[in-house]
Parts: structure tokens; sequence; C-alpha cells
């Protein structure tokens, strides 16, 4: 005999379930909805966008739909809305600095470019806050006029060169050779001394904050980078990122000034795996190092501005091309069969070439250039000055980026005299015709530069 389940006991059910969620709307999270203390200022349009796409959770001026206000969705919304408004508030924009301005509204659209923000969870449920081509192009144009360009500045010349001597003198009297007076990041990571003698992955000129920089890795970094196994990064790859002020002369040439920053990304899928197996850590404030953060949660900037590359394991640096000079080319010193071999002394750009260089250097050329001004390399110093057109970086608009090869200019002291030779294009075949005025006063031009500060 089949036995019937009682008739009412789905609908018992279903009155429980509906008490329980009627219950859970008188449990409802706080969302405050303080002062507009200031407003982005940028035309209209600009505004609008922004409005639309980022104000729900990135301002005081939060509009919630109904399906927004029901338990337990709510509760998402509130977290979403205190993290939003935590790493960037519109309506506060007067909290922010002119450069911090600017730097957030370019985070801003490289996150709309990658489609990290808005939350694509979030457009779902709210298609007016979608991103369109157009709104893209609108951000572009405005964000470029913004940026500016740069124009010679005696004053940040001044503090680039005062800043130097203060270097050159430091490394030479009392070489910083431990950790000893730099402080900790707020998340432990202690400072790495040797990071300026990694060699260089990749260089990018950030027009959007008036930077220049040099992403250094350590040896695991280099062996992965040239055997291509990027994705991810081994354990134990280390990157340093340093940043300096560009400062522009009349002739367009750009170079490093004051040193600003160095910031570390250290690979180790288990140590940080609460940060997608990354360790993260910055020191600001120039020769100061001052370590960045006020606790161990400064973090969450650094994966917030990385998350456009979670699929290029939160890296936004692609390594450049090597160099790969003829095999029949015999150099003095066999390091520099492969010009990044050496250790980074300078990194520029030429604004009416479009080009980006780094000058290497073997031990000896790189121990004088960072203790002494002037042209005296003592024998045996080699140097090698690489040369790329430039591109605009893919993961990053705002910045530009090495291309295609253009040239390596090796300069070698066997004795006292300095010699050099020009490759020049993809194949790096030996220029020749040139006159002696001509090298000579190529050979002064590349020695006479001073060599980036890297405390």
């Amino acid at each position: 005999m089949v036995q019937k389940k009682a008739p009412g006991k789905w609908k018992v059910v279903l009155a429980i379930l509906l008490v329980c969620f009627l219950g859970a709307q008188l449990i409802r999270p706080r969302i405050s909805h303080p002062p507009v203390t200031a407003d982005v200022d940028a035309p209209e349009e600009i505004k609008q966008i922004l409005r639309s796409a980022c104000y729900d959770c990135h301002s005081n001026e939060t509009h919630l739909l109904w399906f927004d206000k029901i338990t337990p969705a709510n509760w998402l919304v509130a977290d979403h809305i205190r993290e939003g408004r935590n790493v960037l508030n519109f309506s506060q924009w007067d909290s922010l600095n002119k450069d911090q301005r600017k730097g957030k509204l370019f985070e801003s659209l490289n996150q709309m470019v990658f489609n990290t923000m808005p939350l694509p969870s979030y457009t779902l449920l709210h298609p007016a806050a979608k991103i369109t081509p157009l709104q893209i192009a609108a951000l572009r144009s405005y964000l470029s006029d913004l940026a500016g360009t740069i124009r010679p500045d005696p004053a940040k010349d001044q503090a680039g060169k005062t800043q130097y001597l203060q270097w050159i003198q430091q490394a030479g009297n009392s070489p910083r050779s431990s950790t000893d007076t730099v402080k900790p990041s707020p998340n432990g990571i202690a400072f790495m001394p040797d990071y300026r003698n990694w060699q260089a992955l990749s260089s990018t000129e950030r027009f959007d904050n008036g930077t220049m920089r040099v992403i250094l890795g350590n040896d695991v970094a280099v062996r992965a980078a040239k055997a291509g196994q990027t994705h991810p990064w081994p354990d134990g790859t280390r990157f340093a990122k340093v940043a300096w002020d560009q400062v522009i002369d009349t002739t367009g040439s750009v170079h490093t000034g004051a040193f600003k920053q160095v910031e570390f990304m250290i690979r180790d899928s288990r140590k940080y795996a609460s940060t997608d197996g990354w360790g993260w850590a910055r020191w600001v404030k120039g020769l100061q190092l001052v370590p960045y953060g006020k606790d161990a949660l400064f973090t969450t900037e650094c994966m917030n501005c990385h998350e456009p590359m979670k699929k290029n394991d939160l890296v936004f640096t692609s390594p450049v091309r090597r160099p790969e000079l003829p095999k029949e080319d015999v150099t003095q010193d066999p390091a520099f069969q492969d010009p990044m071999e050496g250790k980074v002394i300078r990194s520029s750009v030429d604004k009416y070439a479009h080009t980006m260089s780094t000058l290497y250097g073997n031990d000896k050329a790189v121990a004088f250039a960072r203790t002494h001004t002037g042209t005296g390399y003592p024998p045996g110093s080699a140097l090698a000055l690489v040369t790329w057109t430039q591109k605009e970086d893919e993961h990053w608009f705002g910045a530009t980026i090495p291309s295609a090869l253009q040239s390596v200019e090796r300069i070698s002291f066997p004795g006292a005299a300095p010699v050099y030779e020009k490759l020049k294009g993809p194949s790096l075949k030996k220029a020749t015709g040139t006159d002696a005025a001509a090298v000579a006063g190529r050979i002064r031009s590349i020695l006479e530069g001073q060599a980036s500060v890297m405390p």
C-alpha cells in the first residue's frame, strides 16, 4: 500500500521560508550617505560617464534599485560600497592632490578597458553602467589632454642633480649593504638592497604621472623570461620597479631625474596565497626609503591596481626581447655578447625620435658610474646603449614601452681611450662610414650622462 504525503507539508515549508525571508529583511546593513565635500573637476561628458559607471560604489551618492535593498543582496551591496569608497571616493575628491587625482582617473580608465570595473556581476543587473567604446574613447582623449606635454623644468632638473650628487657621495663613502637603516614594509617584507644589481627586463615611460621606470628581475625571473615560463612566473621570482621623475631638455631628450620610489613583487604561491601568490612592498620619498602603507592592508591597493592583469599572473610587464648579437661578433667583454646581461646605469627617452634607451655596464663601468661624475671610466670598463622604438603599452593606457630593436652602441676601454662601435637594425649589422668627429661626439654624449639614482 502506497503511503501518501501529507498535502500540507510543502505549504508549511514554504510558509517557514517566507517567514524567514521576511524576518531577514529586518536585519539590514547600514549604508551611510556622508556629505559630498568635492566632486570631480572635469567636463560634464566625463563626469556623466563616471557617474553612471562608478558612483554607486565609489561615491557618497549611492542610488540603490529595489532589488539592491533586499536581504541578503543588500549585505553584498554594502560590502562593495564600503570597499569601493575605501579605494576611491569621488565625493571626497578634495582629499587627493593633483597628481593623485590624475593617477586615479588613469587607473579607473584602465580598469574599464580590461572590463575589471564596473564589476561584470554589477553590470549584469545594472546595464546602464556598462562602458561603451565611445565612452572609452572620450576618456582616453580627455586624459591624454590632462597628461599634457612634458616641458623643461629647471627646478626638477636641479633637484635630480642634487639628489644624484648626494647619492654618489653616500655610495662611495658608506654604501648601503644591509637593511639596517631601512625599515621593513608594514607586511614584514624587508628591503632588498641588491635589486640594483638585478638585470633589466624592460622599461616604461609613464606620461600619465611624469615618471620613467625600469623593471628589474632577480636570477629566477631572468631565467623564466628567457625560457618563456611566465604564465605563471615561478616561485622565487622577484621584481623591482624603480621610478624616477622625468626631466626633458630642449632637444627632446628625456632622462631620469630624482629617484622617487622602488616597489617589489615577490612570487611565493604558498606564503602569499591570500594575495594570489604575490608579496608586495614599496619604499617611497626618495633617498629616505620610507616604507609605504599604514598597515599590512596596503596590499589591497596593489591587488586592485593589478587586477586587470589577472590573466597575466597579475604582472604588467612583458619582458623585452633581448638583443641577439651576430655569432661571429667578438667583444672584449664576454658578458656583452648579450648587452642586457650587464647592470643598468641609466634609462632615457628621445621624444622627437620616439625611441627608448637603456645604458648597461659591466661591473667596472657600473662601479664608476655610481660613485663618480665625469667620463673617466677606468680600463676594463664596458658599456652598451640599447635603443628601441616606442609603442603604447597594451597593458596600461598612459605608458609607452620598448618595441622594435633599433641599435646597440658599445663603448669599451681596453686602455684609457674608449673604443666605439654601433650595430644597427634587427640584424645588428655594424655601422660604417661615420667620421671621427661624429664618433667622438657620440662617445662624449653617452659617457657624460649621469647614472640613474638607485639607493
